[in-house]
């Protein structure tokens, strides 16, 4: 349930089989794709036993939930523990994938809401809130300054924490433009093919 299992070797389970990243390694993949490990909403990161989602609930894009981490009081532990964990599954010759939640957030009453009233966010004609992806709320990825945020945010996660591409949640929903221009970025950077994109229909 923390960061750091997947920094650990040696593990067996009551049966003697290899579990974490021992048994990862045993089945011969190439990539560990990763639930969302940005902060969402619905665990309390401070009882997080009590509690558990598979984090599609997105609250602050960019910061890494805390409920994983060994001590969520701290930012910088949260920071500091995953990218030990990328950093060992790297070093073990995985290739790390996020899965993201960029066409919806928690609540519609979010940061984006917030800090620009009526734009994150699709209408309808009637001016109340799209709801194709059943959450609620649909953000306006098309709109420019939506596409912007996603777009700097998928390259500070692979800038930042070494990722090595993204599962996008509900792809449908987000503008074919924008993922275009977010692997195209990606090729440019790292080389193409090097940083892998995909989600759902």
């Amino acid at each position: 349930g923390k960061y750091l299992a997947f920094t650990e070797r040696g593990l067996v389970n009551e049966h003697g089989i290899s579990v974490g990243v021992d048994y990862l390694l045993q089945l011969g993949i190439t990539h560990v794709h990763l639930l969302p490990v940005y902060d969402y909403g619905s665990v309390d990161e401070t009882a997080w036993e009590r509690g558990y989602n598979w984090g599609y609930d997105p609250v602050n894009y960019n910061v890494p939930e805390g409920s994983f981490s060994s001590d969520p009081y701290h930012g910088e532990v949260r920071v500091r523990e995953l990218k030990e964990m990328i950093q060992h599954l790297h070093k073990e010759g995985f290739r790390v994938i996020m899965d993201v939640v960029y066409n919806h957030t928690y609540v519609a009453d979010s940061w984006l809401e917030r800090t620009v009233p009526g734009y994150y966010y699709r209408q309808k004609p009637d001016g109340s809130l799209s709801n194709g992806s059943g959450c609620g709320n649909d953000v306006a990825s098309e709109r420019s300054m939506v596409g912007k945020y996603i777009f700097d945010s998928c390259l500070y996660w692979v800038k930042e924490y070494h990722i090595d591409g993204f599962r996008f949640d509900l792809m449908g929903l987000l503008d074919q433009e924008l993922m275009e221009s977010i692997q195209n970025a990606l090729d440019a950077e790292y080389g193409q093919g090097e940083k892998l994109i995909y989600g759902e229909p």
